[in-house]
């Protein structure tokens, strides 16, 4: 609730998806956001502040005349200049003034001086301090005072009660004009689209001096929607709280933003250091917007969002597309369905989950089987899903369940099934393997009370001829899927559990070969991928996941000169041929794999046995 801000409106269905996926056994789950190409991400820009290589000025202590008697001084103190100022700290020329004159002497000719600051702007009032009588260069400092402005100061020694001539022309000095801030921190949303325009910033003066606090909102500035808190963090990127390296981090970073340092300026900017300093130091700001997010206009190349969404991930994926309640039968359009079905096929490793399109009453169920069957490729005549493939399964209809946003016990909701078919095939996968398919009487929906549509027999098996997987009630059970065929109608691939068997075998036997890239191509090498694979495919047949009950009646590995020749050697090739017998279909499916120094090939192949 606190990071994903709960179920939303309503109105889309990824919340519900993924909260089915969980109750029903899933332990796991990336969500991939499907923008278009123009969308922009929401940002802003923090300005920095400007301080120059100087010290700050202390100001002279005011005091009062003094007193006494004596011999009023007769010189003039002369050779007033600015006083010096060095280290850096904050912004005194702007505001502050300091000024130095030579002691008079002798020495008891003079007991204190008065020093008087008066800008020159009618009506301005003085500033007055005393400094005592000393030797060498006296100094009188002066601040709070107005930036890019013209002062006149007036040096008078006293003795005793008695002035003694004043400076014969009094020094003007002007404070330096205000620093011009510039872009020191852009914070942007991790993601493009409008969506980022909710999410606001803090800067929280640290307790380190030239450190902040940067706490992230989502949804409102109050502090109930914090999300995030990066706190004592600097711009200094040698500092070991380096804000970009903290915020930015692919291990531990935000959830929400990207920072970048602006600093140093593209150009010289009084008050602000082209190498680190205490100008260095983000404004300090609350309730900041990220503005400028947009979903963008140009239409969605999911094959290629799914391509770079997923390239890093090796694992076999298990993929469903989310509707929304604006879209036709609350699911994605056709195009992005076919992009999906393309992409999975070509990836190999991945199983696209289909819901089927929504048909609320009054429509029947004949009206549902007719819309299902527009669909399927395995259909007659062939449905609108292209191309046909066994990457991917269709389930429905849409399923009434315990609505986990209602505010009552009997609250109900029909969604899509996908959220739920894919936490059922995760659960058979931890518990027995992707040789069991999620069906039957074991695998019920959590939380399922109803269905969008009941079948008759007769409609039933026409679903299930054209590759069609229908949860309904059975008596004791529950709502259970009831069907294990892809979209394909062809063998023996059109079983799930055949199309997910295979596809994990192909990437435990790419995972456990992949040591021989680079290494000597010959027959040690085959002999030793030959062992390896022969072990593991036994593990896997010793589990149940095979058919037969000895590795001759099971798999068999071919590694050798036979299928390693004189030109795939020099190619850099070596090439592994491996026959597994899968429990159903009884018959030998071939996988060949091919490792080299640019990647891997696969391809697979069913072998009739008899």
């Amino acid at each position: 609730m606190s990071l994903y801000a709960g179920f939303g409106t309503g109105l889309d269905y990824l919340p519900y998806q993924v909260y089915q996926y969980f109750s029903n056994g899933g332990t796991q789950a990336w969500v991939q956001r499907a923008t278009a190409a123009d969308a922009v991400a929401a940002s802003t820009t923090i300005l920095n502040v400007p301080i120059p290589a100087r010290t700050t000025q202390t100001p002279t202590p005011a005091g009062s005349a003094p007193t006494g008697t004596g011999t009023a001084p007769s010189s003039a103190v002369t050779g007033v200049v600015l006083a010096t100022v060095t280290a850096p700290v904050i912004n005194p020329e702007q505001a502050a003034i300091g000024i130095q004159w030579p002691a008079l002497t002798p020495a008891n000719s003079v007991d204190a001086y008065q020093v008087t600051c008066t800008a020159n702007t009618p009506g301005a009032v003085a500033q007055s301090v005393w400094v005592a009588q000393g030797s060498g260069n006296l100094t009188a400092t002066f601040t709070g005072l107005v930036p890019g402005t013209t002062y006149t100061f007036q040096v008078v020694p006293y003795k005793g009660t008695s002035a003694g001539p004043s400076i014969a022309t009094p020094p003007t000095f002007s404070t330096l004009a205000p620093y011009t801030a510039v872009p020191a921190l852009q914070i942007t949303s991790k993601g493009v689209g409008a969506y980022g325009n909710s999410i606001y910033v803090d800067l929280v003066q640290s307790w380190n001096p030239g450190r902040f606090h940067l706490f992230v909102k989502s949804g409102s500035t109050a502090q109930g929607s914090l999300v995030e808190s990066w706190q004592d963090v600097s711009l200094v990127p040698t500092d070991p709280r380096y804000v970009v390296s903290m915020v930015n981090s692919s291990l531990s970073g935000s959830s929400y933003i990207t920072v970048a340092n602006l600093l140093p300026p593209t150009g010289t900017s009084q008050g602000t250091g082209q190498t680190p300093d205490a100008s260095w130091t983000p404004v300090l700001a609350t309730g900041v917007q990220l503005a400028g997010g947009s979903d963008g206009v140009q239409a969605i190349n999911l094959a290629t969002t799914l391509a770079n969404g997923f390239a890093a991930i090796e694992d076999v994926l298990l993929i469903n597309l989310c509707g929304n309640s604006a879209s036709t039968g609350g699911i994605p359009d056709q195009s992005v369905i076919s992009a999906a079905m393309a992409w999975v096929t070509q990836r190999g490793s991945a199983f696209l989950v289909l819901d089927a399109p929504s048909v609320p009453a009054p429509a029947d169920s004949g009206t549902a089987t007719s819309s299902y069957l527009l669909l399927l490729p395995a259909a007659t005549p062939p449905g609108n899903y292209q191309p046909a493939t066994s990457y991917a399964a269709m389930y429905g209809p849409w399923v009434q369940v315990s609505d986990p946003a209602g505010t009552s016990v009997s609250s109900t909701r029909m969604l899509a099934p996908g959220g739920s078919v894919m936490g059922q095939f995760a659960q058979a996968d931890s518990n027995v393997g992707p040789n069991q398919a999620p069906a039957g009487t074991d695998y019920a929906i959590v939380g399922a009370v109803g269905v969008e549509q009941l079948f008759t027999n007769d409609q039933l098996d026409t679903l299930n001829v054209a590759g069609f997987n229908v949860i309904r009630p059975v008596p004791q059970a529950g709502y259970c899927i009831m069907g294990v065929r892809t979209i394909k109608a062809g063998m023996p691939d059109r079983y799930i559990p055949i199309r997910r068997m295979l596809t994990y075998l192909e990437n435990i036997l790419v995972s456990t070969t992949r040591f021989a890239a680079f290494k000597p191509n010959g027959p040690q090498l085959w002999q030793k991928i030959s062992g390896i694979v022969t072990q593991q495919l036994t593990t896997i047949m010793m589990s149940g996941q095979l058919a037969g009950t000895i590795p001759s009646q099971a798999f068999f590995v071919v590694c050798d000169d036979t299928n390693n020749t004189p030109s795939t050697v020099a190619n850099g090739e070596v090439h592994l041929t491996v026959g597994v017998a899968l429990q159903s279909p009884a018959e030998y499916i071939v996988i060949q794999i091919s490792q080299y120094q640019g990647g891997v090939s696969t391809a697979v192949s069913n072998l009739p046995t008899g």
